[in-house]
This record gives structure tokens, C-alpha cells and sequence, in this order.
């Protein structure tokens, strides 16, 4: 008679296996929670295509990836919120210094938008650009021009 269970009476319990059989059945339990984990069912990990772990764990790893990606952008949003408020937040700040404006808009992270609107939209920064460092060549100047070193533009 030919069994793949041991008997009680050789010591190995009925419910125990022989090593050479099933020689990689321990690693198999071993993984299985983590694949649970990551939502794989019962079925999908002892039932179905043996190639489905490979797809679970690249999913996992791509989830694992995002998050990481959203938390980090998270972090940046929260991080110029802050840069922006600062210069309220000074302890001599001059009276009615305002903080900067939160941005109008997301970060771009993909590449939606079309070339006419990326044109537009490098416009408008580069006229804001202009705008700002004309402001601040008007206040060096008149800096200049009160201590008597006027500065010709």
C-alpha cells in the first residue's frame, strides 16, 4: 500500500508530510501571507497560473512606487505653502507684509496640456518675471539716487 501521509506509527503524525515530496511546500506557506497581503486570494496563489505572483508583486511594487510619488508631491505642496507664508511668519516682519498667494494651480506631472497653452503659460511667468524685476530696479534705483549714487538705466 502506497501513501503520501505517514503513518502514526512511523512518528510523523498524520497530518505531516515527507520531505522529499514536498521539499519546497515550507516556502510556499512561507510567502503565501505576503501574497495575501497584497490581494491575492487562496484560489489565485495555490489554484490558478503560477505567473500570477509575478504580476501581484510588479503591482505591489508600482503601488508601493505611487504612493511614494504622492506622498513626496504632498511634501512639496506643503513645503512652498510654507515658503510662501514665511515672510508673515518673521518676528520683525513690517507691518502689512502679506503672504504670497497660494498657486493657482496643480503641478503639472505629465505633459496634457498642449504646446499653445505651455506657450501661453511660459508667457505669463515670463511676463511676471519682467514685471517683478522691473519693481525691484525702480526700488535699488531711488536706494541709489537718496544716498546721492543715482544709478542711469
Amino acid at each position: 500500500m502506497v501513501s503520501d501521509r505517514l503513518s502514526d506509527n512511523e512518528g510523523g503524525g498524520g497530518d505531516q508530510r515527507p520531505a522529499a515530496l514536498f521539499a519546497y511546500t515550507g516556502k510556499f506557506y512561507e510567502v503565501f501571507p505576503y501574497y495575501l497581503a497584497i490581494g491575492m486570494s487562496y484560489e489565485q496563489f495555490w489554484e490558478q497560473d503560477c505567473d500570477l505572483v509575478k504580476y501581484y508583486r510588479r503591482a505591489a511594487q508600482i503601488k508601493q512606487d505611487l504612493q511614494n510619488q504622492e506622498a513626496w508631491l504632498q511634501g512639496a505642496y506643503f513645503y512652498e505653502a510654507l515658503i510662501d507664508a514665511a515672510p508673515i511668519l518673521r518676528a520683525f516682519a513690517k507691518k502689512g507684509t502679506k503672504p504670497t498667494p497660494y498657486r493657482e494651480s496643480p503641478y503639472e506631472l505629465s505633459t496634457r496640456q498642449d504646446k499653445k497653452q505651455q506657450k501661453q503659460l511660459q508667457e505669463k511667468h515670463d511676463d511676471q518675471a519682467k514685471a517683478y524685476m522691473e519693481v525691484f530696479m525702480v526700488s535699488v534705483n531711488k536706494k541709489f539716487q537718496e544716498k546721492g549714487g543715482g544709478v542711469s538705466g
